[in-house]
């Protein structure tokens, strides 16, 4: 784990230069920006496209989990450490962040840390979510700590998760800094500068939160709810980070502008999109050609079966190009979005307000088909579909997770609905373990191996660690 374990001079440098040669002779370079010359302003960019490349991390080769896309060996089950989310975030997103916190609380900058905590506790939320126990209260020490040993996953959530979401509302709820150059955020690559939208955004996440952890505490739902209401209030309020054509988004050079497709859309929801899912049968979804890029319009949509390579199916005809939504250069990649805090609120209060619960599932479906561009009347003939439209009597369950599904494409955070679930079938009708399952008995994959550069480097692992897991928040 010595990549988690750099100080922040270390951090700092390969951050801002990538400079070659001995990190940890960071002294002896001039060209190398030191912590005294990086100030807030400068971190906070880099913390943002960090935390970018942490969720992207995540999602790269795990959207094979929640049957996002298929086509890799990770998608038959075989041994997957999730390295995509591991080292952007102990190498890059965490030391920044903290770096950010410890000095914006030193100078009074609430706003910054405000901020910062946010990210830190989305980020660190992912990482636990997917590795269950994870290094935390003793990463990130430098030498002092050579081998930080791993924090269970209820300590994460019910300590450190928590406790920087209360202390990113409780710093963005104080007075301005009293040094005039810090008062305003300068640099924010995502909501310009506007702690109003951050304070939003930590309500977003406690939102997220609160979902999760009702699996333990079921009396969490109400809380949920409660928070994703105080958050959102329309597309315009997401938190994501956005790109351009000169740096574009990473889903592009992988998928979108690949020359040879690592993976393509799975036939789960393909199937689900073209109408042919179960639910929603008949009922052609618009954001098909907009997620994707069908092959002729006039064919049936064929996607990638789960458990097989790409190029095992000579029929598939559809594929993420670089006009997918997606995959497109300047697309973002979404952290938390409105339409996912009403997919929050309507499965939250399902069993308790089912006329609210409706509201929201209709807003939810609402605020993804705008948000892609599907077009007014579209979205009003998709709405007002008897297999879509219902009522808050005839509304399921079902109902709600599959348009969340439909609306979190390309998310990991599917992934984690699926397995609080536990892969149920009368949640996903028809969703199948892949045809060729590489973990004995064929189970469901529940989590991430450890991290590939772990063993052997970092001597305080957890032990009895497979994928076939169930990790505590699902238990």
């Amino acid at each position: 784990m010595r990549k988690l374990l750099y100080s922040t001079t270390i951090a700092l440098s390969a951050l801002f230069l990538g400079a070659c040669g001995d990190l940890l002779d960071a002294n002896s370079d001039p060209g190398r920006v030191s912590p005294e010359e990086a100030t807030l302003p400068t971190l906070l960019p880099s913390a943002e496209r960090f935390t970018a490349n942490t969720q992207y991390g995540a999602a790269q080769y795990g959207a094979q989990y929640p049957q996002y896309l298929a086509g890799q060996a990770i998608g038959q089950f075989t041994p997957y450490g999730f390295d995509q989310l591991w080292t952007p975030f102990y190498t890059d997103a965490f030391p920044t962040l903290q770096d950010m916190i410890d000095r914006a609380e030193e100078l009074g900058a609430y706003n910054y840390s405000g901020i910062a905590k946010t990210l830190l506790a989305l980020n660190l939320m992912t990482v636990a979510d997917i590795y269950g126990d994870a290094p935390y209260s003793q990463a990130n020490q430098g030498t002092a700590n050579l081998y930080p040993c791993y924090d269970k996953m209820e300590d994460l959530y019910r300590v450190h998760i928590i406790g920087l979401l209360n202390g990113a509302l409780a710093d963005l709820a104080q007075p301005l800094p009293s040094i005039q150059a810090l008062r305003t955020v300068q640099n924010d690559l995502i909501y310009g500068g506007d702690l109003a939208k951050w304070t939003k955004a930590v309500k977003a996440i406690r939102a997220r939160y609160f979902l999760h952890l009702s699996e333990k505490d079921p009396a969490a739902l109400a809380t949920a709810a409660q928070e994703a209401a105080a958050s959102f209030g329309s597309n315009a309020d997401d938190l994501q980070l956005s790109f351009e054509q000169q740096n574009p988004n990473p889903w592009f050079g992988f998928l979108g502008n690949a020359t040879n497709k690592p993976m393509q859309p799975s036939s789960y929801v393909v199937d689900l999109l073209s109408g042919r899912g179960g639910r929603f049968q008949g009922v052609a979804d618009p954001r098909l050609p907009i997620y994707m890029t069908r092959a002729s319009a006039t064919q049936t949509d064929v996607g990638l079966t789960p458990g097989r390579l790409v190029g095992d199916q000579p029929s598939v005809n559809v594929s993420m190009t670089p006009t997918s939504w997606h995959t497109r250069a300047v697309a973002p990649i979404l952290f938390i979005t409105y339409a996912e805090t009403q997919f929050i609120m309507a499965e939250a209060l399902f069993n308790t307000n089912r006329a609210e619960s409706y509201a929201a599932y209709r807003r939810g479906i609402e605020a993804s088909m705008t948000k892609v561009g599907v077009p007014v009347a579209d979205i009003a003939a998709y709405l007002n579909n008897p297999a879509v439209a219902l009522t808050p009597t005839t509304l399921t369950l079902q109902d709600i997770m599959l348009q969340k599904y439909l609306a979190l494409y390309m998310q990991i955070e599917t992934w984690t609905d699926m397995r609080r679930y536990q892969y149920d079938q009368n949640v996903y009708p028809r969703l199948e373990k892949p045809v060729v399952n590489q973990l004995p008995g064929n189970p469901w994959v529940q989590r991430s191996n450890l991290a590939d550069e772990e063993p052997g480097v970092n001597t305080c692992l957890p032990t009895g660690v497979t994928q076939t897991s169930v990790l505590w928040l699902f238990q």
